[in-house]
């Protein structure tokens, strides 16, 4: 069971109240809200705003239920060191890295798409992030610059999640 599941499932049975009462409560339907919480479909962020005074727990604390299923001990540890190291709040850190490795490289992001065999305009918006990083690519990106996939996946996670929030996540993987 996924930890998210795991401490719904908590504060559901302390609160009396089942996955059908919360959709009540929230105005979602359940049968959707279900498959969010096994984790088979993601979550907006309107149906995690509309969750969070329900369940009675901060947006980190939420968020680092997420982290603890989605990522790696190892991965977690990395976001933390990246996140405490990147002094910039509205820039993008896998943007960066990417950037400063092709520039180590001399290529551009056009070479790059071609060096891994992908569309540039569809890695580009994977760079900039408008389009999720595929499993693929992770995989392309990493032998491509030599980096491992837990370091790729840290500089994500410092671009979605705030330090609390890894923290978290990195004390329900202990």
């Amino acid at each position: 069971m996924s930890v998210l599941e795991t401490k719904i499932n908590e504060i559901l049975s302390k609160k009396n109240l089942s996955i059908y009462g919360l959709s009540n409560l929230i105005k979602y339907p359940d049968s959707p809200l279900y498959k969010i919480i096994k984790g088979e479909i993601g979550l907006s962020d309107s149906v995690k705003e509309r969750l969070l005074p329900v369940l009675e727990v901060s947006k980190e604390e939420f968020e680092s239920w997420i982290i603890a299923d989605k990522y790696s001990k190892e991965t977690i540890e990395l976001a933390i060191v990246n996140k405490r190291g990147f002094p910039y709040k509205r820039k993008s850190l896998f943007t960066t890295k990417i950037d400063e490795l092709l520039k180590e490289k001399n290529m551009s992001r056009t070479g790059l798409s071609g060096k891994i065999g992908c569309s540039q305009s569809g890695l580009n918006r994977v760079i900039i992030n408008k389009t999720p990083l595929s499993e693929n690519i992770l995989k392309k990106l990493s032998m491509f610059f030599e980096v491992s996939e837990n370091e790729i996946l840290s500089w994500k996670a410092v671009d979605k999640y705030s330090i609390e929030a890894l923290q978290k996540a990195l004390n329900e993987k202990d």
